[in-house]
């Protein structure tokens, strides 16, 4: 196993942990942070693309509607995401998206007409399980209980992302279809903003310049360093490093927001995190890590 690799897939997982804090650190609205981060790491990947030339023609009209409907999900995956941290806190939107194995179990299936494995049902009760633990009450006019709802919603829409990009990564590199997913995501948000506020304008010069960085260090570069991480590691392998994100996010959030988990919380996300890491070793263990395509979180 390539070291270099390996601490390029750590440092993009340390880096997606640390994207969540963008949500809480600039008074922007969900729209807002969406666009921005959406346009500035599109921007970024286009000049990485222009500079390695690539070619951005596909293949037939057919990847053109894949990569299309592919950005919708990454929209309200990035959105409800945001969403979801901005009502609660970091660690609930990060550990709820990490549960979209429970969507992928019995979507995945269905849409590539393989088996349905049954031992699967085990990973999504104790997912279940471990959300169950963080929500504090069944009404969503608590606001911890509407960030988890905020990031299932998000998590549902990973799932969608994250199979469509595995019918697209057999014939497309990762870089190439995540500019057209996060160039249309750019776009739908600004014709949302246009539409619904037009004279929309929050922040700062500084919070504007984080923005910034929010899209071209902690999602463009982070994703590279995850796709070049790739070259020489098994998918299955960073599969399993990326379960840390939700650590690493929980980390960044008690450093820079003092944000503390409660007993509860904590065994509710250490549930979750085992049984996500369970079900990736067990497909590892099926020998599907050949299948097997990774999409950037968050």
């Amino acid at each position: 196993m390539d070291k270099k690799s390996l601490i390029s897939i750590h440092i993009a997982v340390l880096l997606f942990g640390a994207a969540g804090l963008f949500a809480k650190l600039i008074p922007m609205s969900a729209l807002l942070l969406t666009m921005g981060r959406a346009l500035f790491s599109a921007i970024s990947l286009y000049m990485f693309i222009h500079f390695r030339h690539y070619s951005l023609k596909l293949n037939s009209m057919k990847d053109y509607f894949w990569n299309g409907l592919a950005g919708i999900f990454l929209t309200v995956h990035w959105f409800f995401f945001i969403m979801s941290i901005q009502v609660s806190k970091v660690y609930i939107g990060t550990i709820t998206v990490a549960a979209y194995p429970i969507f992928v179990i019995f979507m995945e299936p269905y849409l590539f007409k393989e088996k349905f494995q049954f031992q699967n049902l085990i990973s999504v009760i104790v997912i279940c399980v471990g959300i169950a633990f963080l929500i504090p009450s069944f009404q969503l006019n608590d606001s911890m209980t509407l960030g988890i709802f905020y990031g299932l919603v998000s998590s549902f829409a990973f799932a969608a992302l994250s199979i469509i990009n595995r019918r697209l990564a057999s014939s497309y590199n990762s870089v190439i279809i995540s500019l057209y997913e996060q160039t249309i995501a750019a776009f739908i948000m600004t014709l949302v903003i246009s539409l619904i506020h037009p004279t929309l304008g929050e922040g700062s010069f500084i919070d504007f310049i984080n923005l910034v960085i929010y899209g071209v260090i902690f999602t463009a570069l982070a994703h590279s360093l995850y796709i070049n991480g790739l070259k020489d590691i098994k998918a299955q392998t960073a599969s399993i490093i990326s379960v840390l994100e939700p650590v690493y996010s929980i980390f960044w959030a008690l450093v820079f927001l003092n944000e503390r988990l409660t007993s509860q919380e904590i065994i509710g996300t250490i549930i979750i995190i085992l049984a996500v890491m369970i079900h990736i070793i067990q497909n590892n263990r099926q020998g599907e890590e050949d299948n097997e395509k990774i999409s950037i979180s968050n």
